[in-house]
């Protein structure tokens, strides 16, 4: 399914360094699974969202998506703001059931 495929293609991406379509590849899945209201899926999202932020870390400390490019630059991590994005809409759902 869509989702799926979208969660795949980020996954491919940070494994081969393409930082920026990971993450545009996991924010589409984010909305796919809004869209589906699927609780799980959105978990999934935020779980992915943390792990590819600490690749990134781990791989490309200087990369702007890094945790230290975003401490220098006083910004906010789009990966931070994905992953509280995910889990907070995980939790809308569920309330709505």
């Amino acid at each position: 399914d869509i989702y799926s495929q979208l969660m795949a293609i980020s996954q491919k991406s940070i494994e081969n360094a393409h930082y920026e379509t990971a993450y545009h590849a996991l924010c589409a899945a984010l909305h796919y699974a809004q869209d589906i209201g699927d609780e799980h899926c959105l978990k999934a999202v935020s779980e992915a969202a943390k792990a590819q932020s600490d690749w990134i870390d781990a791989h490309a400390p200087k990369h702007r998506l890094s945790s230290q490019s975003t401490i220098l630059r006083q910004g906010v991590s789009l990966y931070d703001t994905l992953r509280r994005q995910a889990a907070t809409r995980a939790l809308l759902v569920r309330s709505k059931k």
